[in-house]
């Protein structure tokens, strides 16, 4: 894993440099008549405030920010463009607040979801034992279409309209049907069956990536609550 911090910080080379590895997990190395490509399958993941001094709230009674309305414009260009449309997950966090967090509550621990996620591996590489990948991440576009598509028109028409209106672009629509097939993993996980994206699954990954909150049927109860 690369956990890259305060990212639209970066040099914007730096920051285009990523594009690449990004999306073929391989990067090119060339040095006068040589070059050399290395494999760079890393999972990238990238952080950034609000704005420059942390403190911007979308609420103007949160709201503490000290940046000019310029300086939070040149900012958040550094996170649009390319690189980011090469991110298959956004998600927005606030600061917990008092009452947001119940202590008599019981959360999953992190082996627990370490055996939900390494069900899904297997599954994923079972569906994938004729292709030359082994996960939904490494999958080809066409690949997905041809072989492994979604599971109904309804499904295929959220996503084409997603791109036709400009929310996504063709590249971002081949992420998010590879988002998509990870969350009928982990749903049939769940419930002992196979799951093949539909609509439900599709719209789930195009919040994933647009960074818009769950339907609440997307969010599992945790364990002990009622």
């Amino acid at each position: 894993m690369l956990f890259l911090d305060e990212f639209p910080l970066f040099r914007t080379d730096v920051i285009d440099a990523l594009r690449e590895p990004l999306e073929s997990g391989e990067v090119t190395v060339s040095r006068t008549e040589e070059s050399v490509t290395l494999p760079a399958g890393a999972m990238v993941v990238v952080a950034s405030n609000p704005c420059p001094c942390g403190r911007f709230h979308v609420s103007p009674a949160l709201d503490r920010c000290e940046c000019t309305e310029v300086r939070r414009r040149r900012y958040r260009s550094r996170i649009a463009g390319p690189v980011t449309d090469r991110i298959d997950i956004t998600r927005h966090v606030e600061p917990l607040r008092r009452g947001d967090h119940d202590p008599f509550t019981e959360t999953e621990t992190s082996a627990q979801v370490r055996v939900r996620v390494a069900a899904a591996r297997e599954r994923q590489a079972a569906r994938y034992a004729a292709e030359r990948w082994r996960l939904n991440g490494q999958a080809t576009g066409p690949g997905l279409v041809q072989r492994h598509p979604l599971a109904d028109d309804a499904a295929r028409d959220l996503l084409s309209e997603a791109v036709l209106s400009g929310r996504l672009s063709n590249r971002g629509a081949t992420r998010v049907h590879r988002v998509a097939w990870t969350v009928a993993d982990l749903a049939s996980v769940r419930a002992g069956v196979d799951v093949v994206p539909g609509v439900h699954e599709v719209e789930v990954a195009l919040r994933l990536r647009t960074g818009e909150s769950l339907p609440s049927a997307a969010v599992r109860p945790r364990a002990g609550r009622r």
